[in-house]
């Protein structure tokens, strides 16, 4: 109703778990590290509890964005089944037969793909969502689960993820063996107020594209009370403040339409508890509350203990960085998909709208073609130097907008992120709020030049110092030229000279413009195959029946592709697969490295 007045594309506070809209907090950020920890650490069981509205859904659903292709999920959110049920689900939610009605049959097909998972060097993920749902002969059935294992590592790991009545149900004498199986635990917290108000801008951020509508720091005190920082009631009392504001004809919303707004809500709450106490739903309340009562004087410890939050095996995060992703899908296509983001703030109340360039950090950007200019030539040692007098925060947020920038000049990173500890995290949420994913390699200059994209090189200038960044947007026979550093300058050397510095870890950002989603044929959607098949047309394979079907003539035609570009020809569609197949079609406009010269692409 109010997006056009206020300049929205979408309702920036629906109530639905979009991972676009996911805002990182500290507790979330903590949450997403320990589901990363426990995705590189193969641990079997981790959990992570927090109550009604804090985000749980969406920090699911973001964290399954973001696994890799070497990482397969299965992802449950009505787990109000029973054992043998439970087992049909995870089947069938992995692609592998379901039909079977017993349990061991069930489980002998999970173990069998499993192990072929294995060996193939792929992890499996089972994630239930409002697992406090679940029964006590369900858990138990899922420890049974994660006895599937080989001698060095579990076959499945099994996330939970629920209110802390969770924590209750497991803390059940019968389930003393699960509990002691989770190796990973931490719970969501509401937002701090300063978080909050971040929290605001943030989603107006990704509703708009731009600095929108500005809340202040009186209208954020008024919301951060009403909700106690619970997102949800956060995204109640925004949306309700901004239709009062467009009701009203004001186009700036202030602490007083907030107040308005609040004081509907807390009235309509109101109004519904007068009608559960009145009439004949008051009578079975009071009787129900009656029946609570007798049963609390009755055993009073049993009764409190139930409402008494279990805190047990929370812990200090571990950041740390996912295994290399095979497959990520990028947002933003000019043939098909729309962008989604993911965001990271936490800046005071009073603060203006999120600013969309960090001021403080110097960009450097290639060349530009009117200007014809060459890049520096560095000697090793002069690099090294250069190097250790760089910031790793400043360093990865100059080199991810110079790399950016060459698929988009107009691309800008918002302030916000730069508070994201984790590397990858911050380099995929850059690429992802702006329509782009980051495929990040390992150990392999090689690779980085066939893949022909420019890409964010990690550095460590010595062993105690905390690695740096710089963009190679050139690739020549003996020389790479790269740009980023503090100094804005392009800078050439020697490839050996690189190879001395450089850690072994890239990040290369691209696009998926045709939505070939997953890795196919493997673990992708018909769709997916489909525009595979359109996208082989388009780069000469004319003969191609555009259907779901994944034949023998379409994986020649993918084999023949990876063999050119000297990538394993197995026949399986993974991003670097994805990536060189753009790089075939010519129509489509696309940043290369290897003979870029000294101009901008």
């Amino acid at each position: 109703m109010y997006k056009k007045f206020f300049g929205l594309k979408e309702n920036p506070f629906k109530l639905v778990p979009n991972p676009s809209y996911l805002f990182l907090s500290k507790s979330h950020e903590e949450a997403l590290a320990h589901l990363n920890y426990a995705v590189s650490n193969e641990d079997g069981f981790a959990k992570i509890t927090g109550e009604v509205g804090t985000g749980k859904t969406t920090l699911c659903r973001a964290f399954l964005e973001y696994l890799d292709e070497k990482t397969e999920a299965a992802y449950i959110f009505n787990p109000k089944l029973t054992s043998l049920q439970l087992l049909k689900t995870v089947n069938q939610e992995f692609g592998i037969l379901s039909e079977a009605d017993n349990s061991k049959d069930l489980i002998d097909i999970l173990n069998t793909f499993l192990m072929a998972k294995k060996a193939r060097g792929k992890k499996v993920i089972l994630l239930i969502d409002e697992a406090q749902n679940l029964s006590k002969g369900v858990l138990e059935q899922l420890r049974l689960l994660s006895n599937l294992e080989t001698n060095q590592s579990k076959l499945l790991q099994i996330i939970l993820v629920g209110q802390p009545e969770l924590d209750l149900l497991l803390n059940s004498p019968g389930l003393r063996q699960l509990k002691q199986r989770i190796s990973v635990s931490c719970r969501l917290l509401p937002l701090t107020m300063r978080e909050t108000g971040a929290y605001i801008r943030h989603r107006i951020s990704v509703a708009s594209r731009k600095p929108a509508i500005h809340f202040p720091g009186g209208a954020v005190r008024k919301i951060y009370k009403f909700s106690n920082g619970i997102p949800r009631l956060v995204n109640i009392a925004c949306d309700r403040a901004l239709l009062t504001a467009f009701s009203l004809g004001q186009n700036r919303l202030t602490g007083s339409i907030a107040h308005s707004a609040i004081r509907d809500l807390v009235s309509k709450d109101k109004n519904r508890q007068h009608k559960l106490f009145s009439g004949s739903t008051g009578i079975l309340t009071m009787a129900f509350l009656s029946l609570v009562f007798v049963l609390a004087w009755m055993n009073p410890p049993v009764m409190f203990d139930y409402f008494i939050p279990n805190r047990e095996h929370e812990s200090t995060p571990v950041v740390v960085r996912l295994p290399v992703p095979d497959d990520l899908t990028p947002i933003d296509s000019p043939l098909a998909s729309t962008p989604e983001e993911s965001p990271r703030a936490s800046t005071p109340v009073e603060s203006a709208p999120v600013s969309t360039i960090v001021e403080s950090v110097p960009v450097s950007t290639p060349p530009q073609s009117e200007k014809k200019s060459a890049a520096t030539v560095w000697e090793s040692e002069a690099f090294g130097q250069a190097l250790r007098s760089m910031n790793q925060k400043g360093s990865r947020q100059a080199a991810i907008v110079s790399a950016l920038r060459l698929w988009n000049p107009e691309i800008a990173l918002q302030s916000d992120l730069e508070n994201v500890k984790d590397n990858q995290t911050f380099f995929q949420l850059a690429a992802k709020r702006n329509g782009m994913l980051v495929q990040r390699v390992s150990g392999d200059l090689g690779l980085l030049q066939r893949l022909n994209l420019p890409a964010v090189l990690e550095f460590s200038p010595s062993e105690s110092k905390t690695p740096v960044y710089l963009t190679v947007y050139n690739v020549g026979d003996e020389k790479m030229s790269l740009f980023g550093n503090p100094e804005g300058e392009a800078i050439a050397l020697k490839t050996d000279d690189v190879a001395e510095y450089w850690t072994g870890i890239a990040y290369v950002p691209w696009k998926d413009f045709y939505g070939c989603t997953g890795e196919i044929p493997t673990f992708a959607p018909e769709a997916s195959v489909k525009a595979l098949k359109l996208l082989l047309k388009d780069i000469g394979y004319q003969d191609l029946e555009i259907n779901p079907i994944y034949d023998d003539s379409t994986k020649q035609a993918v084999v023949d592709i990876q063999k050119k570009n000297g990538l394993p020809p197995d026949g399986v569609v993974g991003p670097f697969t994805k990536i060189v197949l753009y790089n075939e079609q010519k129509d489509i406009k696309i940043p290369h490295i290897r003979g870029a010269g000294e101009v901008n692409p």
